[in-house]
C-alpha cells in the first residue's frame, strides 16, 4: 500500500476570492449538515468530527459550524444526500468524485458534462472500487513532531496499517472506524494532527508521464471542484 491522491483545495485557499471562499464555506456546511443527520454529537460521530475539523482548517467561523449542525434536522438539509460518481480521465486515470446534493440527477448530469468536456467519461458505479481502499488518514507535519520506533509500534498495535513519511509530513493510515482512536492516541503522545479524514487510497498509484495529460487532469479537477455540489475528488494519479 503506497501513496494516496486526494485533490485538495488547500493550495488555492490563500489566494481565494471572496466568492470562492463563500463557495468553500457552503460546501463544508453541507458536509457538516449531512454528517450530523443521524447523530449531532461529534464526540461519538467521527464523520461529523472530521467535517468540523476540515471546516476549522479552512477558517470557517464557529457560528457557521454550529448553524450547520443545527440545520441538520431542517427540511432543506433532510433532502441532502451523498452521491459517489466514478469516472475515467486522461491516460485512463481512475477518478472518484464525492458530492452532496438535493437533486442527484441534476448533479450527475452536470458532472457528466464537465467530464465529457475534459477528455473523461463516467464509469459504472462500483466498477473502480477494486482500485482503492477506503481508509482513515491522519496527518501531521514533521515540524510538529516526528515518530520514534516505540510510538510507531504503539500506533500499529492500535490499528495503524501503514505509516508514510515524506520531507514535510507523516501520514498514518487505518480502518475508517479507527480514525479517531488513532487521532486521539497521537494527541496523547503530544502530537497535534493537522488532518484526520476518510479517503479513497489507490492500491497502485499511476505516475503520469505526459505533462500535457497531467495538465488536462488538473484542469478537469479544477472544473469539478468549481461545481457547487462536489465535495471531494480522488484519483489513482500518483
Amino acid at each position: 500500500m503506497s501513496g494516496h491522491s486526494k485533490w485538495s483545495q488547500i493550495k488555492h485557499k490563500k489566494g481565494a476570492t471572496d466568492q470562492k471562499r463563500g463557495q468553500l464555506f457552503s460546501k463544508l456546511a453541507k458536509k457538516i449538515s449531512i454528517a450530523a443527520k443521524d447523530n449531532p454529537d461529534p464526540s461519538t460521530n467521527y464523520k461529523l468530527q472530521a467535517a468540523i475539523d476540515e471546516a476549522k482548517s479552512a477558517n470557517v467561523p464557529k457560528d457557521n459550524i454550529e448553524r450547520a449542525i443545527k440545520s441538520s434536522s431542517e427540511k432543506d438539509s433532510a433532502e441532502l444526500k451523498e452521491v459517489v460518481i466514478q469516472a475515467v480521465g486522461p491516460e485512463s486515470i481512475a477518478i472518484i468524485i464525492e458530492a452532496i446534493t438535493d437533486n442527484s440527477n441534476r448533479t450527475i448530469n452536470e458532472v457528466k458534462n464537465i467530464l465529457s468536456k475534459n477528455n473523461a467519461k463516467m464509469a459504472e458505479v462500483g466498477s473502480l472500487d477494486w482500485m482503492f481502499d477506503k481508509l482513515g488518514v491522519v496527518k501531521f507535519t514533521k515540524e510538529n513532531k516526528d515518530l520514534n520506533e516505540e510510538q510507531e509500534l504503539i500506533l500499529i498495535e492500535a490499528g495503524v496499517q501503514d505509516i508514510q513519511k515524506n520531507n514535510e509530513e507523516i501520514s498514518t493510515l487505518c480502518q475508517t472506524e479507527d480514525l479517531y482512536t488513532i487521532k486521539n492516541l497521537l494527541i496523547e503522545m503530544g502530537i497535534k494532527p493537522d488532518y484526520a479524514e476518510i479517503e479513497y487510497i489507490p492500491k497502485n498509484p499511476i505516475l503520469m508521464q505526459d505533462n500535457s495529460e497531467k495538465n488536462k487532469l488538473e484542469k478537469l479537477f479544477e472544473e469539478l471542484n468549481d461545481h457547487d455540489d462536489v465535495e471531494n475528488i480522488y484519483s489513482n494519479n500518483g
